[in-house]
């Protein structure tokens, strides 16, 4: 590692929790979706978040010869645990979307900061595609947010 001091099996967990709280929060997403369509796109985001922990949890039982397990302590992002009933009206969904935004762009400069610290090219280039895949995730969450506040300013017109 380059780094002296570097945990990378705590790192790792961190990253694996995220993902794990990630998945929960676009299924609830996906759940309370308006239209079958945007239920599909956010299903494949959870999806994609899903793959992104099993893909951490094999590397993390490759380097530790043990599997993962998720500590039901951890909570990486406090404000990521939503509520079904926070998706009732628009101006929670709205916040809720802003929330994913800052979540998923948070992921994506850990996942930057995790590539700058490790060993060999094989783990910095694992972290460098989750990071662009966590910055994929950032413009789906935003056009989402466009699409919706667009919506809602549409009603407040009328």
């Amino acid at each position: 590692m380059a780094e002296c001091g570097f945990d990378m099996k705590s790192a790792l967990a961190y990253a694996i929790h995220a993902e794990i709280q990630a998945h929960e929060f676009y299924k609830t997403w996906a759940q309370n979706a308006r239209t079958p369509a945007l239920k599909k796109e956010i299903s494949e985001l959870a999806d994609w978040e899903e793959t992104h922990k099993d893909t951490l949890s094999k590397y993390y039982e490759e380097l530790f010869g043990e599997p993962f397990t998720p500590d039901p302590n951890v909570v990486v992002d406090p404000a990521l645990c939503v509520q079904a009933g926070e998706f009732k009206d628009y101006y929670s969904l709205l916040r809720l979307i802003s929330t994913a935004y800052l979540s998923e762009l948070r992921a994506a400069e850990f996942y930057e900061k995790l590539a700058d610290k490790v060993e060999p090219e094989e783990t910095k280039l694992m972290f460098k595609d989750l990071a662009n895949m966590e910055r994929g995730h950032m413009e789906f969450v935003r056009k989402r947010y466009d699409e919706l506040r667009g919506e809602l300013e549409g009603r407040l017109m009328l």
